[in-house]
């Protein structure tokens, strides 16, 4: 009867370790994940050189208010206005997107231009949209009340977009023949 007992006693040990063996591991399983994370924030991807097809001179406007405009691998002009350098591209599709550059001649308060202006050494941004071979619509940064430049590329970026109210106006011009 004792080795029956004792049999007994050794089975319940057994089994109630193996009831708790089981039971912690259970528990430990029931490990909580992080919910997903939905991130708002999309990379921006800038060039430091346009795309090949935006470099050129586009031209349009009227015999009365002619516009110009050159883009290089790394300049911007606006005849007879602005010019900048340090130029970055940042693509929103295939037609569309932002250039920024860094001011080398821009307005004075008198509405001239020059090297020396305030704006001179800092970026600002044009928008471009209906990108073809030989057509473009262009936008220089502009809203009654809002910034004509920035001190960073990072702030030019963040300031200077269509959401912000910027690039009410665009242009549509056509690719000036090389001779």
């Amino acid at each position: 009867m004792k080795s029956t007992r004792l049999s007994l006693l050794r089975a319940k040990a057994v089994l109630f370790a193996l009831v708790s063996v089981l039971a912690f591991s259970f528990s430990a399983c029931n490990v909580t994940t992080e919910p997903e994370i939905e991130y708002v924030y999309k990379p921006i991807l800038l060039f430091n050189e346009a795309d090949d097809l935006l470099v050129g001179t586009w031209t349009g406007g009227t015999e009365q208010y002619p516009e110009s405009y050159t883009i290089t691998n790394t300049t911007f002009e606006s005849k007879g206005s602005y010019k900048g350098d340090n130029l970055v591209v940042q693509k929103l599709d295939s037609t569309s997107g932002y250039i920024y550059i860094k001011y080398t001649v821009a307005m004075n308060a008198d509405w001239s231009y020059s090297e020396t202006a305030p704006d001179v050494g800092k970026w600002y941004a044009i928008s471009y949209k209906d990108l073809g071979a030989e057509k473009i619509s262009l936008s220089g940064a502009y809203k009654k009340g809002g910034a004509t430049s920035c001190e960073t590329l990072d702030e030019a970026v963040t300031e200077f977009t269509v959401d912000n109210g910027y690039f009410a106006y665009y242009s549509p011009l056509t690719r000036q023949k090389s001779e």
